[in-house]
């Protein structure tokens, strides 16, 4: 059973309107997996094989998934033909339902655990793609500063009523992360065209190398090293091999910053999730609690590794 909608929940007035798109009935489904959010995420195949991909949603289902579907719409409207991300088609609000329709990324989601050469052509096409998208060819973008700036003051909220469970080596040095993470909020300022979620499940690998980067509601102006640093501070490696705090390095090296700012940020994203973890749970979103408290427990390593 998946969380998200699904085609066999549209009223028949969307579904039409759909398949109108799609430029005939549709034949089949495929959800796709990852994610939290309750929108539909499907490729809908039509008899000539004409493929579109939907995300749809109601207030009902998730408020705040709408208005991100709705983000993602106005992004999608303008990012450059040649960045590596699917196409729009159409993006309309039919009754109670905000639908987002795109073309078909080709690709797989990398697999879990990543591994070493995946993760060098994530990391690649992100350079790429910040390499024509600086200056920030989209107006009226928030910084990360802002987008993810407030998420990154966790430990503040951790200070003010420390949880029982509190990692004791996070306990001794409180008042240093919260520092650590105001200079990384600070290190992410810029001028580049950013994702600003970049995760593993928001982005698709083709056998030919290809990579193309979805969902983009949270699209921001930031650092060009700022999506690298996030998608590294959200990958698991708890045996090592990928060197994650290493990669960090080079990141940071290849773009003459220092090695400071790599810690700084992942602090801020650690006290993110150090926070949230105890945060109530949301029925309209099952899987996201379970997430932020894994991501705590894979992230507080790197952080202590690149820290000592």
């Amino acid at each position: 059973m998946t969380h998200r909608r699904t085609w066999d929940d549209f009223p028949p007035a969307l579904r039409g309107r759909l398949e109108r798109l799609l430029g005939g009935s549709v034949v089949s489904t495929r959800s796709c997996t990852g994610g939290f959010s309750p929108s539909s995420a499907e490729v809908l195949t039509a008899a000539s094989g004409r493929e579109l991909f939907v995300k749809a949603v109601r207030d009902l289902d998730n408020p705040r998934s709408r208005d991100l579907n709705r983000a993602e719409a106005r992004v999608l409207a303008s990012l450059p033909a040649s960045a590596p991300v699917p196409a729009l088609v159409d993006a309309f609000a039919q009754g109670e339902w905000f639908v987002l329709v795109t073309e078909v990324a080709r690709g797989a989601l990398p697999g879990q655990p990543w591994t070493p050469a995946q993760l060098d052509k994530a990391l690649d096409a992100l350079d790429a793609l910040q390499a024509v998208t600086t200056p920030c060819p989209l107006d009226g973008l928030r910084s990360v500063v802002e987008t993810l700036g407030p998420d990154m003051l966790g430990f503040e909220q951790v200070a003010a009523d420390p949880p029982e469970d509190l990692d004791p080596w996070i306990r001794e040095r409180l008042d240093a992360l919260r520092a650590a993470a105001k200079r990384g909020i600070e290190a992410l300022d810029g001028d580049t065209l950013c994702h600003a979620d970049v995760r593993a499940d928001n982005m698709l690998l083709a056998d030919d190398g290809t990579v193309r980067f979805v969902d983009w509601a949270w699209a921001s102006r930031g650092s060009r090293v700022a999506d690298a640093l996030q998608l590294l501070s959200s990958v698991e490696d708890p045996g090592g091999s990928l060197g994650v705090n290493a990669r960090v390095d080079a990141v940071l090296a290849a773009h003459d910053l220092p090695r400071q700012v790599g810690t700084d940020v992942f602090a801020g994203v650690l006290g993110f999730f150090v926070d949230a973890a105890r945060w109530p749970h949301e029925p309209s979103l099952p899987f996201l609690l379970p997430h932020r408290r894994a991501r705590r427990d894979s992230l507080l390593p790197l952080v202590r590794e690149r820290w000592d």
